[in-house]
C-alpha cells in the first residue's frame, strides 16, 4: 500500500509540475505520464551486457541459475528507487546514488515471467522547484526446458522515419516503444531461428492471434497483422507470445515480444551537440537542458566536458527538468550507438 501511495503521489507530482505560475524550463510533459519510459538500463546475463532504454529485456530458461543475471539502473543523482511487480511478488523501495546495480536473485528465487515496473525519484535539486521522476520496465520471460528461445530482431528507433535505424536483437524476449498513430501499425519485427526447413508459428496476445507457415530460417511480422487495425493507441500496449513448431525437429521455439504504445503528446528530447577539441569531449544543449552526463560524470548544467582519448567509448546523456532524456555513445570521433 505504501508503494502504491508513492506511485500515486509521483503521478500527481508530475502533473502538478506542468501548471501554475512556476513553469519549468522544459515546457513539454514528463514522458512517463503518457506511457513512454526513458530509464536507462544495462542488462547483464552471464557476462554479456546490452544497453536498453525504457524497457529492459531478460529471457531465462526454466531451471536457470539467476546468480549471473544483473541489471544496472542509470539515474540522475541520489534519490529513491521503487520497484513493483504483482506477478513476481516484488514491492520494494531503496535509496540509490544515481547509478545502482541489482542482482535478479535478490528479488526472485526462481525464473518467473513478469513485468517489473521501476520508478526513480531524485532528491530535490538545488535551486530547482521540484525533483525528477523517471520510469522503466524490466520484462522477464521464461523459456520451457524442452523449447529453444527464438531470436527477435527489431529497430530500436522508428524505422519508418529514421533511415539510419539499426536492428537490435534479443533471444526469447524483445520489446519496442512506438508513438500512437496511423503509421505505427506498419512497423515490423523479425523472428529468426536456426531451422532450414521452416515450420508453423503462432503469435497471440490481448485477444488477437495469427497462425501461419514459413519456409526459411526467419520471417517478418508487421504489427498490423497482429492488431488488424490501422491506428494504434496507448490501450494497444501488449505482450505477444510466440511459439514455433518446426518441420525438421520435435522441440518448439518460444519467445515474447512486448509492444508499448505511448501517447501522441510525447515530444522526444533531441541529442546534445558535441565536438572534440584540445583532447576534450565537449557536449551542450539548449536552456531547457537540466543536466548532462559523460559516462558516470554528471553536471547540473546544459553543458559538460570530459577528457577524451581514442578507442574509448563515451556515453553521453541529457535530461530536462521534466525527465525527457536522450542517450548516445561516441567512439573515435563517431556516434556508435543511438536510441
Amino acid at each position: 500500500m505504501k508503494i502504491l501511495k508513492t506511485f500515486i503521489f509521483i503521478t500527481i507530482l508530475i502533473v502538478s509540475c506542468s501548471c501554475g505560475k512556476h513553469l519549468p524550463a522544459d515546457k513539454y510533459p514528463n514522458p512517463s505520464v503518457s506511457g513512454y519510459h526513458r530509464m536507462e538500463f544495462d542488462i547483464s546475463k552471464d557476462g554479456v551486457v546490452k544497453k536498453e532504454i525504457g524497457i529492459g529485456n531478460i529471457s531465462l530458461k526454466e531451471n536457470q541459475d539467476l546468480s549471473g543475471v544483473f541489471f544496472k539502473v542509470y539515474g540522475l543523482q541520489k534519490g529513491t528507487l521503487y520497484m513493483k511487480s504483482d506477478a513476481c511478488g516484488i514491492n520494494f523501495s531503496t535509496r540509490f546514488d544515481g547509478i545502482s546495480i541489482f542482482k535478479l536473485s535478490d528479488f526472485i528465487q526462481y525464473p518467473i515471467k513478469c513485468s517489473i515496473r521501476i520508478v526513480a525519484e531524485t532528491d530535490k535539486i538545488k535551486n530547482k522547484e521540484h525533483n525528477i521522476v523517471e520510469s522503466g520496465v524490466i520484462k522477464l520471460n521464461v523459456i520451457p526446458e524442452k523449447s529453444k528461445p527464438v531470436s527477435i530482431e527489431y529497430s530500436r528507433t522508428n524505422s519508418l522515419v529514421n533511415s539510419l535505424a539499426n536492428d537490435y536483437a534479443y533471444t526469447g524476449q524483445g520489446s519496442i516503444q512506438r508513438q500512437e498513430g496511423d503509421l505505427t501499425s506498419f512497423e515490423k519485427f523479425n523472428i529468426r531461428t536456426d531451422l532450414t526447413q521452416g515450420g508453423y508459428y503462432r503469435i497471440a496476445g490481448c485477444g488477437n492471434s495469427i497462425t501461419d507457415s514459413f519456409k526459411k530460417d526467419s520471417f517478418e511480422v508487421v504489427l498490423k497483422s497482429l492488431y488488424v487495425k490501422d491506428y494504434l493507441s496507448k490501450e494497444d500496449t501488449c505482450d505477444f507470445e510466440i511459439i514455433i513448431i518446426p518441420n525438421e525437429v520435435l522441440e518448439t521455439y518460444q519467445g515474447r515480444f512486448s509492444i508499448s504504445i505511448y501517447g501522441k503528446d510525447v515530444v522526444k528530447l533531441e541529442s546534445l551537440e558535441w565536438e572534440i577539441k584540445n583532447k576534450k569531449l565537449h557536449v551542450w544543449g539548449g536552456d531547457h537542458i537540466l543536466a548532462c552526463s559523460i559516462n558516470e560524470f554528471v553536471k547540473i548544467n546544459k553543458s559538460c566536458t570530459e577528457k577524451y582519448a581514442p578507442d574509448t567509448t563515451y556515453w553521453v546523456r541529457a535530461i530536462t527538468i521534466n525527465a525527457r532524456k536522450s542517450v548516445f555513445a561516441i567512439k573515435n570521433n563517431s556516434v556508435i550507438w543511438k536510441e
